[in-house]
């Protein structure tokens, strides 16, 4: 059964963390703690019945904003004349070049490509994962490209100081979801170079699994430590939250800006979350529907 709920975002900001794990998890993220222990300790899904669960959208291109931000900053030209990964890796870089992380910046509004890309571009100011997320979306689905925004929590925590937001793409050549993490131009591939996707690197981490972090990633232009950063996702890859809708100008949840903001929630099994705030939000324990292909 979908259950919906609604709270406050001010109660979710404040009062959502839970202490009562055998494991103390610390508030935030501690790179000297060992998140992979727990989420190997998940328990698993629950893979319950999805019938009557809503459908998962994206945006057709012929959306005049989606339109707008093609032509605008000629993203066919950018896509490149190779074929769909290539056109997907050329757009991917051209958002992570184009855009400096600064995890604690959430000022642009409404949240929009436009206006994150205009706000960088005049600024010079970096912005937080999620807007780096947003603009990649757009810029997919612009291109005809499934994808949606991903946010990454970790174990009990809808909210605990830190969280990731990343996305998943569709690859019709590869007949997948590739995840790819534009704060540091990264994405993985196992031990056969396959590019991975979320639910693969999850599965992978969990059992010990060759991880290949692409070559040309980077941190702000700066290489990063890739056990390090694994061990953030592993904190991250513990349950997730996406929007119903992956639409353009749909988010708003630094701002609150009025769009009708529905979530989707994956848990493993028994651990459901509190949801969103100021929002519809929608529980499963089963990854088959929340990771459904795009039709």
């Amino acid at each position: 059964m979908v259950i919906i709920y609604t709270f406050s975002l001010a109660v979710v900001l404040l009062f959502s963390c839970e202490r009562d794990d055998d494991i103390k998890i610390p508030f935030g993220y501690d790179p000297e703690f060992n998140y992979l222990t727990v989420l190997k300790s998940s328990p698993g899904y629950a893979y319950e019945q999805s019938d009557g669960y809503p459908e998962l959208t994206y945006q057709d291109p012929a959306d005049e904003h989606l339109v707008e931000i093609k032509t605008i900053y000629k993203l066919d030209s950018v896509a490149g004349k190779g074929d769909e990964i290539d056109n997907i890796l050329n757009l991917f870089n051209w958002v992570h070049n184009g855009i400096r992380h600064d995890g604690g910046n959430s000022s642009p509004d409404p949240e929009n490509s436009f206006n994150i890309l205009n706000y960088c571009s005049e600024t010079g100011e970096g912005v937080n994962c999620v807007y780096m997320s947003i603009v990649l979306n757009e810029v997919y689905l612009s291109m005809g490209i499934k994808s949606r925004v991903i946010h990454g929590n970790c174990k009990k925590f809808i909210f605990n100081g830190d969280w990731h937001a990343f996305n998943i793409v569709y690859s019709n050549l590869l007949g997948k979801w590739i995840f790819l993490d534009a704060m540091k131009r990264a994405y993985f591939t196992d031990e056969n170079g396959n590019m991975l996707s979320v639910a693969e690197i999850r599965e992978q981490l969990i059992r010990g699994q060759t991880l290949e972090l692409n070559k040309d990633a980077d941190y702000n232009g700066n290489p990063f430590d890739k056990d390090e950063y694994l061990n953030y996702l592993a904190k991250n890859l513990y349950r997730f939250s996406c929007s119903l809708d992956s639409k353009f100008g749909n988010y708003g949840i630094f701002h609150l800006t009025d769009v009708n903001r529905v979530y989707v929630h994956l848990d493993p099994a028994g651990e459901k979350q509190e949801g969103l705030g100021v929002a519809i939000n929608y529980f499963t324990s089963n990854p088959d529907y929340f990771w459904s292909v795009p039709e």
